[in-house]
């Protein structure tokens, strides 16, 4: 397991108090990396946690669709299985730059959908439900307040057991005129994650379950993009990448991006090379 939001989880249980675990960041600047310290619960789900969590995806799969699926609507839940980079980033401003988000990013050739089209998944979360130390991909790029402010806000509304639709994500509030349309931001910091993500090994199929926050139409020049918040993310399969593997997806990422294949992140500044947000629990 990747990642594991806690508060989503509870939040299926409104017969439940929701559990509020004081969080504190605390960076460690050694100019190599950002250390992500918190008093959460255990590092690994405890038996109790994924016990709810079978219970809770039986009841989501009632009624889940692919993610690839045509006319999905916000709040809708999808499965995913496809390969994926993932990465942490921080606001984009100088102060503070610790990463309090994670973007995981993938897509998904057209053939397997039923159109000519690709479908691009960009999964948004909180770095307090990352479960392994994950490296940096930087800031999220210029003028992505909007969607920054949103993950921050979905996750608290998790904590207070709000399941709704966030108002943000409403028609009402996506139509107000602003210099920085919602949807452009999204295919925009979608754009810079995959451009920017970490070393191979953060990069491998993965699956899990999310909840949609929009699905943006294909355009002219651009696929169609499916932006979703996860209940958690999971390797595939049990069995580590072996290392011939990981060399190929690297490679295959610097040819589609025209990068020398030892120089993958030239696009970092030297701060944010070889920063890792690292969770409680981990040594």
């Amino acid at each position: 397991m990747i990642y594991f939001s806690r508060r989503r989880l509870e939040a299926f249980f409104p017969e439940r108090a929701p559990r509020r675990i004081p969080m504190w960041n605390v960076e460690v600047d050694l100019q190599v990396a950002t250390v992500g310290l918190a008093s959460a619960a255990p590092h690994t789900p405890t038996e109790a946690e994924l016990r709810r969590l079978r219970q809770v995806r039986r009841h989501i799969e009632r009624e889940v669709s692919h993610f690839y699926a045509p006319d999905l609507t916000t709040g809708e839940w999808v499965y995913f299985d496809l390969e994926m980079g993932w990465g942490t980033a921080h606001e984009d401003s100088e102060l503070p730059d610790l990463d309090d988000v994670v973007l995981f990013c993938g897509t998904l050739p057209g053939d397997r959908s039923g159109s000519a089209a690709t479908v691009d998944l960009m999964l948004c979360g909180s770095t307090e439900h990352l479960l392994q130390t994950t490296w940096t991909g930087g800031r999220m790029g210029s003028g992505s307040g909007w969607l920054h402010r949103l993950i921050l806000k979905i996750n608290e509304s998790d904590s207070l057991g709000y399941t709704g639709v966030p108002e943000d994500l409403t028609r009402r509030a996506l139509a107000v005129p602003r210099v920085n349309r919602p949807e452009r931001v999204a295919r925009d910091v979608f754009q810079v994650a995959t451009r920017h993500h970490p070393p191979p090994h953060q990069r491998g199929r993965v699956q899990g379950l999310a909840r949609v926050d929009l699905n943006l139409p294909s355009g002219e020049f651009t696929p169609r993009l499916i932006m979703a918040t996860p209940l958690y993310v999971r390797y595939s399969s049990r069995k580590a990448m072996r290392w011939i593997t990981r060399l190929r997806l690297h490679r295959d990422l610097c040819r589609r991006y025209g990068r020398p294949i030892w120089k993958w992140r030239p696009d970092l500044p030297p701060r944010d090379r070889d920063r890792a947000y690292t969770p409680s629990g981990q040594p």
